[in-house]
């Protein structure tokens, strides 16, 4: 990782940062997402709203880091490239890997069909596509989650600090109900928590690279490659044990990630 020249920060300091942050962009995300989640709008407009919310992340860091100015907007959103190919790859061949494990088993157990070949073909071509449309709507998030927060609560360490900033993305998520659809209750729990081990993933490459455009990136896969190899190769529905399996090789990744490096 890249040395960092932000100003350091007391514990309680910290504390009282982070908790604003987490307050302000949770709210904003609420409040933008009002005309949704109440049918104020055509359901039309819903991908137009997403996008929007995406943001709320951003807007709630760099209000935070113009009242306290710890360091550069670089600095402190470790924006630098350096490293970004490298991580970049990894992040996405891991989250390509974990993927193509779920769907093998799936497919190997009999829990879900394969898709007709012209129909996986025709669904081929948007993986590109989606996966740049993706990273863009990513920024927003990430330079929220994986770039002032991983920079300003660096002092909690890795695992406490993915942890908690999981929990908070899931409250933050909350207005997906709103799009979602009437789902049972334990499609909508195991969702929401299947959204949890992406955080360690997410910071981890965010650690190791010192930057936070692989997550970014890695955060545009989870979005596109991962939704084809899961959703357009197969014909998957809801099924627990591949969702776990997927969650235990994404904590895996994270694990391995973080592994002690040789000197």
């Amino acid at each position: 990782m890249t040395a960092s020249r932000t100003r350091p920060s007391s514990s309680r300091s910290t504390v009282a940062e982070v908790t604003w942050f987490f307050a302000i962009a949770v709210l904003l995300c609420f409040a933008l997402s009002v005309p949704m989640v109440f049918r104020l709008v055509s359901p039309d407009l819903n991908n137009l709203i997403t996008p929007i919310l995406q943001l709320t992340p951003m807007l709630a860091a760099i209000i935070m880091w113009l009242a306290r100015r710890p360091g550069t907007f670089r600095e402190t959103f470790a924006t630098t490239w350096r490293g970004t190919p490298k991580w970049a790859g990894i992040g996405i061949g891991l989250i390509a890997l974990i993927a193509a494990i779920q769907t093998a088993i799936a497919l190997a157990t009999g829990i879900w069909p394969l898709n007709p070949l012209d129909q996986i073909l025709a669904a081929t071509i948007w993986i590109l596509p989606v996966f740049v449309m993706q990273s863009v709507f990513a920024i927003g998030e990430e330079f929220g989650w994986r770039g002032w927060l991983a920079t300003r609560a660096a002092s909690w360490g890795f695992w406490p600090l993915a942890f908690v900033s999981g929990l908070v993305w899931i409250v933050w998520h909350l207005p997906v109900l709103a799009v979602i659809g009437d789902r049972p209750l334990r499609d909508i729990v195991i969702y929401f928590a299947g959204m949890l081990p992406w955080a360690p993933l997410l910071l981890a490459l965010r650690r190791r690279s010192g930057s936070v455009w692989p997550a970014v990136l890695t955060h545009g896969a989870i979005n596109s490659v991962r939704v084809y190899l899961l959703q357009s190769v197969p014909s998957a529905t809801d099924h627990l044990l591949i969702e776990v399996v997927g969650w235990v090789l994404t904590i895996a990744a994270a694990v391995w990630l973080m592994r002690p490096r040789r000197a």
